[in-house]
């Protein structure tokens, strides 16, 4: 499963893009309030860096997932069963919520 597919298989079977993206735009925000007014991001490159922030989350995951050995060239229906069996989008999506972001 490529990072895309899990990232699509992530936002449609819990909610831990919701959570992560919240609070990573939160911390943006925070970030972007920081800089000098001059030097400050508009909105739209503001959601690009939280967006950023959500891709390096779930390539870090889908590196580890596939450090699996059943994993390596297994078909996406096996990443799904195994995630299942595991509960690790529950797993995620509680680390998501207990996540804090501050630079």
């Amino acid at each position: 499963m490529n990072v895309d597919e899990l990232d699509q298989y992530i936002k449609s079977e819990c909610k831990a893009y919701d959570i992560f993206i919240e609070k990573a735009r939160e911390e943006q925000n925070n970030k972007n309030s920081r800089r000098q007014p001059n030097k400050r991001f508009n909105p739209e490159k503001v959601e690009r860096e939280a967006q950023k922030m959500w891709v390096s989350v779930v390539t870090n995951l889908q590196g580890k997932l596939k450090s699996d050995k059943s994993l390596k060239k297994a078909p996406s229906l096996r990443w799904k069963s195994f995630m299942m069996e595991n509960n690790i989008l529950e797993s995620f999506e509680d680390s998501m919520g207990e996540l804090e972001l501050n630079e």
